[in-house]
């Protein structure tokens, strides 16, 4: 839970995006940055008037901070367990003929349900695919259809449970007339070369265990990168001295916790749930909250000393990284979020990267 709640760059560049925040415009706000946080997260807090933040006391030590380097390197258990996971998730379909279905076969279908002799909302469907025994429909529809074969037609006389979400149905005698198109046969996937010119454009495994070692080695190397300038400012953040105010800090608080308790809400849960699932008590999730609020402060407050040390200015070109991130350009991002908060967004990214870029990596 650590690792979600706590306070990370890529938040503070995403809640910068959409404020538009800084010390010179007290009427904007900023959600606590935290590792979850997007543009979206941070917009009903950007709708109140911000609190001055305080101010930096010291601007320590930002360049020559030391940092380590995770490793990059993917061992072969590493390697076969993303080859495994490839090949669970492609298993191999062949079409049955010669038998009818039973459990665990896919079989594609056309159904109709109907009740008092009208068919009903919701219950037809046409070329559905339907593992047998996996439970996604009322009971007695997929046990039904075992023994069937390609081309049967079956009428299934069944009974909604009583619990069942839409009242008009639950407890409900229906009858569910079903066409079989085909059946399918669900087989593990097996690694060769059959498979390997399956899924991809390569030809042998061999050029296949290349591929997916080289994409694991980037994505490796990508997240040692992200660590160490989160690494390299958080050092510059340590190093430096800070006065905030507690109602900006009070102000960060109350507006991360607004966000988890509606998200939470939405998915009908409470905020003791949430944090019991992460193993964490109420107490703990405030305390890591709070503190995710302290350090978007300080990170705001060490952005502009730095930008004003370094005597830094926002370019076209800064601002076309922000944009190539969202996958778009600059004319759209002005359009989105507005002008402000782009030049924002690229001063944080530009800030974090001369810090990340003059670290001593161990």
């Amino acid at each position: 839970m650590k690792k979600y709640v706590k306070l990370a760059l890529c938040g503070m560049a995403a809640a910068a995006l959409v404020t538009g925040c800084g010390k010179k415009n007290a009427e904007e706000t900023t959600a606590a940055p935290t590792e979850s946080s997007t543009p979206s997260d941070s917009t009903e807090a950007a709708a109140a008037e911000k609190a001055d933040p305080g101010k930096l006391t010291k601007l320590g030590t930002y360049k020559g901070v030391e940092v380590k380097k995770n490793s990059t390197e993917v061992t072969p258990e590493e390697l076969e367990q993303r080859i495994q996971g490839i090949l669970d998730a492609n298993p191999e379909y062949i079409e049955i003929t010669d038998r009818p279905a039973q459990n665990g076969d896919i079989v594609n279908i056309d159904f109709v349900g109907m009740k008092d002799g009208e068919a009903f909302d919701g219950g037809t469907a046409e070329d559905f695919p339907l593992e047998l025994g996996s439970n996604s429909f009322i009971d007695g529809f997929e046990e039904g259809l075992v023994g069937a074969e390609a081309g049967s037609e079956l009428s299934l006389n069944l009974t909604f449970p009583e619990d069942y979400f839409n009242a008009d149905l639950a407890g409900q005698e229906v009858v569910f007339d079903v066409t079989v198109n085909s059946i399918e046969e669900k087989k593990e996937a097996v690694l060769d070369e059959n498979f390997v010119q399956r899924m991809s454009d390569f030809t042998t495994v061999d050029e296949f265990k290349a591929d997916t070692l080289a994409d694991m080695e980037q994505e490796k190397e990508t997240m040692a990168e992200n660590q160490l300038e989160y690494d390299a400012f958080m050092a510059a953040l340590d190093n430096s001295e800070f006065e905030l105010n507690e109602e900006a800090v009070e102000q960060q608080y109350e507006a991360q916790m607004d966000y988890y308790t509606s998200m939470v809400q939405m998915y009908g849960m409470t905020m003791d749930d949430y944090v019991a699932a992460f193993g964490m008590t109420m107490d703990d999730f405030q305390k890591e909250l709070r503190t995710a609020a302290e350090n978007a402060l300080k990170q705001e407050l060490l952005v502009d000393a730095v930008a004003e040390e370094e005597k830094l200015e926002v370019t076209d070109e800064d601002r076309q990284k922000v944009a190539d991130q969202y996958g778009t350009d600059i004319q759209n991002m002005k359009d989105t979020y507005g002008e402000e908060a782009l030049d924002r967004t690229a001063l944080v990214y530009k800030v974090q990267a001369l810090v990340k870029d003059n670290a001593v990596v161990k």
